[in-house]
């Protein structure tokens, strides 16, 4: 009698820089198969350190000038950095993207956008940590609607793919006390639609809270044009708060602190 065959499980190693060494074995759904196909092209890659959380964004000043510099538009000086302020740099950022994606040595462009977000009044609250190549990884951005995967909770050590949209998140946009405005919000404000080659290890379990009542009536009002301007049937505090599902360990220890420094394929 033949033998059924049984696929092997796909799995990687994290490698820390405090050498800890962490086992993963590749989550079972579409979604995290199309991911570990993509990084394994990545592997000898280096990670960018800006897509990674490891560079400097503090100055603002500084990255706006070298950003207007590199874009050959004219800066304005500016002593304080309030929310208004990220508000009308992001708008920046945004009209010069496309022209400005598909020049060498950008790296300056998305500096800028991480910098901005790095000093906006209402950041996401850090639970966990941001590995991905930036520009290095190239045509292996997609078009693909990852909420469809999203987890109903999170779970420390596991990888989850980031939300990672040239945008903000609905409650986001809200908070950011950015304009009143259909179109606006359509443009400014994204689900998870564009899947990167980047990863998030969970430094903590996180259930999705219950959204702000001020936010969910403010929403009210735009919540459908919004839906069908980006083709997608609902958002809550799972799309929020939560990711899709990677990869799975069981290792217990505490990743807090730490830098993804080497991935193996296995």
């Amino acid at each position: 009698m033949a033998g059924i065959s049984v696929p092997k499980s796909k799995k990687l190693k994290l490698i820390f820089n405090n050498d800890v060494e962490v086992d993963y074995v590749i989550h079972e759904t579409e979604l995290a198969e199309k991911w570990f196909a993509k990084i394994k092209h990545l592997i000898k890659v280096p990670f960018d350190p800006h897509d990674s959380a490891m560079g400097d964004l503090s100055d603002l000043p500084r990255i706006y000038k070298e950003f207007c510099d590199f874009a050959g538009i004219d800066h304005e000086q500016f002593d304080q950095v309030d929310q208004e302020l990220c508000n009308r740099l992001h708008k920046l950022y945004e009209d010069h993207h496309d022209r400005l994606a598909g020049v060498r040595n950008n790296t300056i462009l998305y500096k800028f956008h991480n910098s901005v977000h790095a000093h906006e009044s209402t950041k996401d609250y850090k639970t966990g940590i941001v590995t991905g190549w930036g520009v290095y990884e190239g045509p292996l951005t997609q078009y693909f609607n990852c909420g469809d995967f999203y987890e109903k909770s999170m779970l420390k050590n596991n990888l989850y793919l980031p939300w990672a949209e040239l945008g903000k998140k609905p409650l986001t946009y809200f908070k950011n006390q950015e304009p009143n405005d259909q179109k606006r919000f359509n443009t400014l404000a994204k689900p998870h639609i564009t899947f990167r080659a980047m990863f998030k290890v969970a430094t903590q379990d996180k259930t999705p809270s219950v959204l702000n009542p001020a936010f969910l009536q403010w929403f009210e009002k735009y919540k459908q044009g919004w839906l069908a301007h980006h083709n997608i049937h609902k958002w809550d505090e799972i799309d929020e708060e939560s990711a899709p599902l990677l990869a799975i360990t069981d290792y217990k220890g505490d990743l807090r602190g730490c830098a993804v420094r080497k991935i193996i394929a296995q």
